[in-house]
C-alpha cells in the first residue's frame, strides 16, 4: 500500500512539472512575487522528485515567503512536510491551501491521500470526492482510484470496487485500479478476469512482485502454463530476494514432491 502512494506522489510531482502553478484567480495578473513564488514552487518539485528535500525545503519556504496566498505553494510544502515526518505542519498547510481555493482538486487528492495514510479513512473520502466535483479536474480517475485503495484499509472490499470501477469508467488504462481490480477478482476465483485486469496492468505500469505472484497464480489456475512460466521468470529475474519469489520456489517444489 505504501508503494501504491508513494508512486502516486510521484506521479502527482510529475504532472504539476508540466503544468503551470495554478493560483487561486487564474485570469489577474500576477505579480512579481507571485512569479517568483511560482518559480521556487517548482524548484522545490524538482528537488523533492531527486530526494533533495533540505533543498526543497529552502525553496518552499521561500515560495511562501514571497506569496502566503498561494495555494499551490501551501500543499506542495504539506507534501514534502509530510515526507519529512512533519504530519502536523504537513496538516496545517493542506488546510490552508483548500481555504485559500476550495475548488483545488490537486489539493483535495493530496489532502485525502494523506488522511487514508493515517488511517482516516471517512475524512479521506470526503476529500477525493471534493476533487472529482471540479469536472476540469483531469487527474480525476486517480482521485476515484485513491478512494477505492484506501478503502481496502476497512477493509470495504465492496466500496472500494465501486470507486476502482468509477475510476476505470473515466480511464480504463489506470494502473493503480486496474492492480487493485486483478487481485480482487483473483480473491474471488474470478481467474479470467483476473488474467485481463493484469494483462492491462502490464501494459501502463512495470509489474512488482507482488502482482507477478498472483498474475502468476492466476495463469496457473487457468491452466495456461506458458504465460504463468512467463511471469514465474519475471519474478525470479526481476525480484529475486522477495517472498513473492520464495513462494514460487515453494510452489515448484511442493509440484514435483507430488509428481514424485
Amino acid at each position: 500500500m505504501r508503494i501504491i502512494f508513494r508512486n502516486l506522489f510521484i506521479l502527482s510531482v510529475l504532472m504539476l512539472l508540466v503544468q503551470a502553478c495554478a493560483t487561486s484567480n487564474a485570469d489577474a495578473p500576477l505579480s512579481e512575487n507571485q512569479k517568483a513564488a511560482e518559480i521556487n514552487v517548482q524548484l522545490g518539485l524538482r528537488y523533492i522528485g531527486k530526494g533533495e528535500y533540505k533543498l526543497a525545503d529552502e525553496k518552499l519556504r521561500r515560495a511562501l515567503r514571497q506569496d502566503p496566498r498561494s495555494a499551490t505553494a501551501n500543499w506542495v510544502f504539506a507534501l514534502l512536510q509530510e515526507r519529512l515526518g512533519e504530519h502536523e505542519v504537513a496538516e496545517k498547510h493542506f488546510r490552508k491551501a483548500i481555504s485559500l481555493d476550495p475548488k483545488d482538486s490537486k489539493a483535495h487528492n493530496n489532502y485525502g491521500t494523506f488522511l487514508c495514510k493515517q488511517d482516516r479513512v471517512l475524512e479521506a473520502e470526503k476529500e477525493f470526492l471534493l476533487a472529482v466535483k471540479n469536472p476540469l479536474y483531469s487527474e480525476a480517475s486517480s482521485a476515484y482510484a485513491n478512494a477505492g485503495t484506501c478503502f481496502l484499509k476497512v477493509p470495504d472490499k465492496i466500496k472500494a470496487e465501486e470507486y476502482f470501477q468509477k475510476s476505470l469508467g473515466l480511464n480504463a488504462l489506470q494502473r493503480s485500479a486496474l492492480y487493485q481490480m486483478g487481485l480482487l477478482s483473483f480473491e474471488r476465483q474470478e481467474y479470467e478476469q483476473a488474467s485481463i485486469y493484469f494483462q492491462k496492468y502490464e501494459s501502463v505500469a512495470k509489474h512488482n512482485s507482488r502482482s507477478l505472484w498472483m498474475a502468476y497464480q492466476t495463469e496457473v489456475s487457468l491452466g495456461n502454463q506458458g504465460k504463468a512460466d512467463d511471469y514465474a521468470h519475471q519474478l525470479k529475474r526481476s525480484f529475486p530476494a522477495s517472498q513473492e519469489a520464495r513462494l514460487l520456489a515453494e510452489s515448484y517444489w511442493n509440484a514435483r514432491s507430488k509428481q514424485q
